[in-house]
């Protein structure tokens, strides 16, 4: 843990190096081959990975994992599984790449992304910072005291918490993005995807921070905005013809996923997120039908005039869409009492506990199921 975060030291030593002699890998390599300072950065990433595998923040859902390392395998086949992938849960819209070739990317990301081609395009951009090696080149040239600062003050960041500052630990130069997306385009397109798919990858991204009136997310913000991307692949992708988007295979290997990133808005009471995403017909199609209970429950937590009845509706639909999904029989059934409606809450109540029998709420809803007679 004390040299994780040392990279400070390493910019102070680097700086002998010059940033025309550090040239792309062209091939799979191993740390016992580099220079001593590039060799410790790496030693430094292998020591944050095992870190955060500690945390319990790495995703645990080896099907993931495989679908998301066959993409990146795809993009750069080269080398042969370097470019290791790890997904995070965390609702945060980040993915960073490590010097020693791993990669990282939130929940909160790959849910708001609508297709393989898309996920494509983050994860081609985040493998060439691995390939050109631009956290070695970073650290070679960072002469200002302000920058050297923030590295070093984010050692003070606990691993175990909430990773949304360690999300950009060595953020890249604004050079060293653009050239990110040019050769993540370049991938792209070798790979057989649609590079139409590539400025769609952002754009409603800002649409949704928009609306929310939020800060940019932290990946973004050492990162250049989010505008510069949808700009750098809008322009890279004028003459782009067709190719594969893969909309059925994302959808299928991200509903886990996409499952607890509604749970985790929930959970944090981001109820206008939950609206805004899951009221929106088109984006409502790319999940799974109980996220109806999950809008249901957004509506409920915001309790506009007419939220209740709007509530009702989406409970009653996941029903019907998912019966063997228990939460919103309970939900339907809590708000049918509440309102006075005893005998409609009383079967929902009762078919909760059948569905959810180890519920830890069982004695609660027993004790109103004794309220109404039953």
């Amino acid at each position: 843990m004390t040299r994780l975060f040392l990279y400070a030291a390493l910019i102070l030593s680097a700086t002998n190096v010059l940033a025309e002699e550090v040239l792309p890998w062209q091939h799979a390599v191993d740390s016992a081959g580099l220079e001593r300072e590039e060799k410790n950065m790496w030693a430094d990433a292998e020591e944050f990975d095992k870190a955060l595998e500690r945390s319990g923040k790495v995703r645990n859902e080896p099907a993931l994992t495989a679908y998301l390392q066959g993409i990146m395998d795809k993009l750069y086949p080269e080398f042969g599984g370097k470019i290791k992938i790890h997904p995070i849960n965390s609702s945060h819209l980040n993915a960073f790449a490590l010097p020693n070739g791993s990669v990282y990317i939130n929940t909160g990301l790959l849910a708001r992304l609508q297709n393989e081609a898309q996920l494509a395009t983050v994860l081609a951009h985040e493998g060439s910072h691995f390939v050109h090696r631009h956290s070695f080149q970073q650290a070679v040239h960072v002469k200002s005291m302000a920058t050297l600062a923030l590295i070093v003050g984010m050692a003070g960041v606990p691993l175990v918490g909430d990773i949304v500052a360690l999300s950009s630990m060595m953020g890249f130069s604004r050079e060293h993005e653009t050239e990110a997306d040019n050769i993540g385009y370049q991938r792209l397109v070798g790979a057989g995807y649609s590079a139409k798919e590539a400025p769609k990858t952002f754009e409603h991204l800002i649409a949704e921070i928009k609306a929310l009136d939020i800060d940019e997310p932290f990946f973004f913000a050492s990162h250049p905005k989010l505008q510069d991307r949808v700009d750098n692949f809008g322009e890279l992708s004028k003459s782009a013809t067709n190719g594969e988007v893969g909309h059925e295979a994302y959808v299928l290997a991200i509903k886990n996923v996409r499952l607890f990133a509604l749970q985790e808005d929930l959970q944090a009471y981001r109820f206008k997120q939950l609206i805004l995403v899951l009221s929106d017909a088109e984006r409502r199609k790319e999940y799974p039908p109980e996220a109806g209970y999950y809008l249901g429950e957004a509506y409920r937590l915001r309790n506009n005039d007419g939220d209740p009845e709007l509530a009702k509706r989406e409970y009653t639909l996941t029903i019907e869409l998912a019966p063997s999904f228990a939460p919103p029989f309970r939900s339907l059934g809590l708000l049918h009492y509440k309102q006075g409606e005893k005998g409609s809450a009383a079967p929902l109540f009762k078919r909760y506990l059948e569905l959810a029998p180890e519920a830890p709420d069982r004695e609660y809803i027993e004790a109103y199921l004794k309220d109404i007679g039953t």
